[in-house]
């Protein structure tokens, strides 16, 4: 589940930030409900990285546990 939702987080932070610098506002949803400064979508972006690493290395430990 933390990858899943690390992913979407990730995605947004991205969208965020490549909307700022290659057009003239954010992209993503998150536009549409708050007004963020670039530096809280790179923010956004390395957390969500952060979940989806946390979440795909816990699957995998818990998978080879169990093989083990």
């Amino acid at each position: 589940m933390r990858a899943i939702i690390g992913f979407f987080v990730m995605v947004q932070g991205g969208l965020g930030l490549a909307g700022l610098f290659f057009a003239d506002g954010p992209w993503g949803v998150l536009r549409h409900w708050v007004d963020l400064p670039w530096p809280a979508y790179g923010a956004l972006f390395v957390a969500g990285a952060a979940l989806l690493v946390w979440g795909e290395s816990d699957r995998k430990g818990k998978g080879a546990g169990a093989a083990a």
